[in-house]
């Protein structure tokens, strides 16, 4: 049960970080901001995020396999629909469509990113640590 609980705080936490990242991303979308450079916030942001669910994942889970599913499916289907639900709700409409679209177009390159993450922090934590 202790281990289950970590997995959903962990697919809580990495949905909350996407979030902010979108939040952040769709702020410098605009034309008078770092509208030329938002590739490479893109990218910057989804290394960072690697590097945040790697070591989340090295030091709170441990060398557990099963963690990979127990992570990702719950983070794909049940929270980040729900808190880009929230967040949509607390924007105005304009807002709302460029965080969208964003979501759209820099899921995969976060998705990539978290499974990355997710198996090489479990790779390289230590063996006799399990959950």
């Amino acid at each position: 049960m202790k281990f289950l609980f970590k997995t959903q705080v962990l697919s809580i936490i990495f949905a909350i970080i996407w979030v902010v990242c979108l939040n952040i991303l769709a702020f410098l979308d605009q034309p008078e901001r770092a509208l030329q450079y938002i590739n490479w916030f893109v990218y910057g942001f989804a290394v960072l995020f690697a590097i945040i669910s790697f070591l989340l994942t090295k030091y709170v889970i441990g060398h557990y396999w099963l963690a990979v599913p127990l992570v990702l499916v719950p983070y794909l289907i049940i929270y980040t629909p729900f808190f880009k639900g929230i967040m949509l709700s607390l924007v105005s409409k304009s807002y709302g469509m460029i965080i969208n679209f964003l979501s759209i177009s820099t899921g995969t390159i976060f998705l990539m990113a978290i499974i990355i993450s997710l198996v090489f922090g479990i790779i390289f934590s230590n063996r006799g640590k399990k959950a």
